[in-house]
């Protein structure tokens, strides 16, 4: 059992902590609730009785007397994948939950495709910030739901427009033996963290990063290109992948967004021809791989009055006019 009221009640004041705007009326519930179920110390009974019209001045000092009289971790103090205990101290999480993951289109097929994520057969990203991230930004170039004893925040849901950040739900992933947990952050889908035999975690996070039943021409020809461009050498010289997709003017040419030093987008485009997916990625790579200065592409500068070209422009960089 993980909904152990002591952890009911270090849930409550991490809550109350996080946004404190919400008051404290959640911390003090926790605390009856404490006291009904048979725990006792004197300032859990302190802070039943208070009340969230009182002033709240030293509450959370008082709180936080309370968990450590009953022998509870503060808030922050608890590893991922474990719980306060009945009686006081730490317990791991059983390995009860189960993981479906889907790659689907957008409600909105014009935003493209989303990850879904399926905890014990309900839905996660819908219940968190309300659309699952793009596949590039979960699978490719590199699958990021992959668990190791680091513990690592991903994303795993953003807002309805599509944009993370707007809104946002993410998981810290990490491997503990046998199991893998998640502990949601930000706009949390449900009220507790999960934990997955590894066996079938693994099984599922590869399973879905190598079906690619889903994918478009252009989505093909991006994967291609994210997982063969050289990303160390891009980034010896300030640039990273931005995205990739055709030219939303001339959808027979494919575009390949760059950032360089968060300063300026570079663009490469490379007309279709007809060709197969992984032809037009092989040239895309291939025109990657050679020095930025032997380059043909336009560059856009993020700031308005900026007007000088990138330091690293050769003399086929020319200005994208598209703004």
């Amino acid at each position: 059992m993980t909904e152990t009221p002591e952890q009911r009640l270090h849930d409550a004041l991490a809550g109350w902590v996080a946004k404190p705007e919400n008051g404290p009326a959640e911390l003090i519930d926790a605390a009856c609730a404490a006291l009904a179920v048979g725990l006792d110390s004197p300032a859990l009974a302190e802070l039943a009785g208070t009340s969230a019209r009182d002033s709240t001045w030293g509450l959370r000092e008082l709180a936080e007397r309370a968990l450590r009289e009953l022998g509870t971790p503060l808030p922050g103090d608890i590893p991922p994948g474990y719980f306060a205990a009945r009686g006081g101290g730490i317990a791991r999480r059983p390995g009860t939950d189960s993981l479906r993951l889907a790659v689907v289109p957008t409600p909105d097929e014009a935003r493209g495709f989303q990850v879904l994520v399926h905890v014990n057969g309900v839905e996660m990203t819908s219940a968190g910030a309300g659309l699952g991230m793009d596949p590039y930004a979960l699978l490719i170039p590199f699958n990021r739901l992959t668990a190791t004893a680091e513990p690592r925040t991903v994303p795993i849901a953003r807002c309805g427009c599509g944009v993370y950040g707007c809104g946002s739900t993410d998981v810290t992933i990490v491997r503990d033996g046998d199991l893998v947990h998640w502990e949601w952050r930000l706009e949390v889908p449900m009220p507790r963290g999960v934990s997955f035999p590894a066996e079938q975690y693994d099984e599922e996070v590869a399973r879905v990063a190598a079906d690619h039943s889903w994918e478009t021409p252009v989505r093909t020809a991006g994967r291609y290109v994210l997982t063969g461009l050289d990303h160390d050498r891009l980034r010896s010289y300030g640039l990273r992948a931005d995205w990739v997709a055709n030219d939303y003017r001339d959808p027979g040419v494919f575009c390949v967004a760059l950032m360089l030093d968060d300063e300026y987008q570079v663009f490469l485009h490379t007309a279709w021809d007809g060709r197969e997916p992984g032809d037009l990625a092989r040239e895309v790579c291939a025109a990657l791989a050679l020095p930025p200065d032997q380059w043909s592409v336009g560059w856009h500068a993020i700031r308005p009055k900026q007007t000088e070209p990138p330091r690293i422009a050769g003399p086929s960089w020319r200005r994208d006019q598209r703004w």
